[in-house]
This record gives structure tokens, C-alpha cells and sequence, in this order.
């Protein structure tokens, strides 16, 4: 049995996502080669996404539009034996900001018609306890500011290598929100792209509630090939074991303090 099984937790299909390069099919054949077990397929849902198809005003027409590039790749990765799970990264009207949404399946699509449409508080407060939603690239320029009471964490790593995702400074994010789920992912869209960064889960997962439910448990570490986000994740890892120990430290007073 193997230790870990290896994951990217952000790629795109050019089937769904217009800056896609990768196919679904070239897309988990790359992976499969690199050694993954599975990746994540999060394509764009947003309103540009929605209103370039001609089915836009079709909402079980269009989850089968978004569905296309995930469907090709889960094809492709029962034949090689990779792991294919279905996850959105959702764009929201209110900012340019980006959100991986995890713990999705086609049931919810179908029962929640043009989601991208809520507010970042809104679709928090409804789906909390649902899903897993996590901060795309927070740092990215570009990007407005962060809404911090809207997520569970944050991609503190992302590895895609054509924008400036300014990811030394995602742990002053992290600061003031230990509890935050923390994130590398390659945000692959080319070849160059792939492999970047993973997630190593101590057990193998299927689908997307299976996934999010090991992120919840807090079941997973981190890496990338860089050198910055070697650095960056080695930050965070120093700073939530301090934090930890602080915690602990307290606690331990505090209980003396009432002996």
C-alpha cells in the first residue's frame, strides 16, 4: 500500500474553460505519466463563461456544457487509472476575485440554477456546511480584496507561471486566520503548467465529497517545484506550528490558573 496519493487540486480542460490549452484527454494523460493519482478538474463557472453559450438562458443545458471537459477527463482517467474528481472554480459578480469550490457532484449543479450569481456572502451562508470553498490566488494582481469571512481558506501556493500571483504574500492572509485550509495547486491550463504543485492525501478519493471530507479532517500536506513556494509553504508550516503551541501553551495556563 502506498504512504500517500498525490493530487492537483486546480486544473482546467479546454473543453469548458476558454483559457484552457490542455484537453481534458492530453490533461490526464500528463498526469498519469508525471506519477499523480489524481487531479481536480475545476473549470471556470462564471457569467462569461455562461453567457458565450447559446443554451445560456438553459441551465440543465448548461451543466451539461460545464460538465463536458469533466466528463472527457473522467473518461480518459478510467483508462489510464487516474483519478478524476469534479470540482468549479466559480467567479462571483460582486468582485474579479476567483473560488475553488470542492464537494460539488451534478445534483447540485442541476438544483442550484445560476449559483455564480449569488454574492460571496450569500453562496457562503447557504453552502457552509456543503461545500469546501477556497480563495483562488488571493494575491494575484488584479484581484480585489479578499473576503475573508466567505471561504474555509486559501490557495497559498498557486504555481501557474503567466501571472504574478504575488504568493509571498498570502501568509499575511493566514495571520489572522490559522484555521484557514491552505492550498498549492498548479492551475494548469498548459503543458508547461502541469505538476507544479500537489496535495498528498494518506488515502486515495473518488468524487468530490470524498475529497472535501479528507481536506476537513485536515488528512494532507503539501509541495511544489518551486523554490519561492518551497519557501512560502515553509512560512506557513513555521507560523501554524508556532500558533499551535501558543495555543497549547495557553490552554495549559489557563487550566493551572483554575487547579
Amino acid at each position: 500500500m502506498k504512504n500517500y496519493y498525490k493530487y492537483d487540486t486546480h486544473t482546467h480542460t479546454a473543453e469548458t474553460s476558454k483559457c484552457g490549452i490542455l484537453s481534458a484527454g492530453e490533461l490526464v494523460t500528463h498526469y498519469s505519466a508525471r506519477g499523480y493519482d489524481g487531479i481536480v478538474i475545476t473549470d471556470h463557472m462564471n457569467e462569461n463563461f455562461i453567457s458565450s453559450l447559446e443554451c445560456k438562458d438553459d441551465w440543465n443545458a448548461c451543466v451539461d456544457r460545464f460538465l463536458y471537459g469533466y466528463r472527457e477527463a473522467a473518461r480518459r482517467g478510467a483508462q489510464v487509472g487516474l483519478n478524476v474528481v469534479l470540482g468549479a472554480e466559480v467567479q462571483f459578480e460582486a468582485n474579479n476575485s476567483e473560488y475553488l469550490i470542492y464537494g460539488i457532484d451534478e445534483a447540485f449543479l442541476r438544483k442550484n440554477p445560476f449559483f455564480h450569481r449569488l454574492s460571496p456572502w450569500d453562496f457562503f451562508d447557504r453552502f457552509e456546511k456543503e461545500l469546501l470553498i477556497i480563495h483562488a490566488h488571493p494575491c494575484r494582481d488584479g484581484n480585489k480584496p479578499i473576503f475573508s469571512e466567505c471561504v474555509h481558506g486559501i490557495e497559498l501556493v498557486n504555481c501557474q507561471q503567466e501571472s504574478n500571483n504575488n504568493n509571498e504574500k498570502s501568509i499575511e492572509l493566514l495571520k489572522p486566520n490559522p484555521e484557514f485550509h491552505v492550498f498549492c495547486g498548479s492551475d494548469c491550463h498548459r503543458t508547461e503548467d502541469v505538476g507544479r504543485g500537489w496535495l498528498l492525501l494518506n488515502k486515495p478519493v473518488f468524487e468530490s465529497h470524498a475529497f472535501r471530507a479528507a481536506i476537513m479532517r485536515n488528512d494532507y500536506s503539501l509541495g511544489c517545484v518551486t523554490d519561492d513556494g518551497k519557501e512560502v509553504l515553509r512560512q506557513a508550516a513555521v507560523f501554524l506550528i508556532s500558533n499551535f503551541l501558543g495555543t497549547l501553551t495557553k490552554a495549559n495556563m489557563k487550566q493551572r490558573n483554575t487547579i
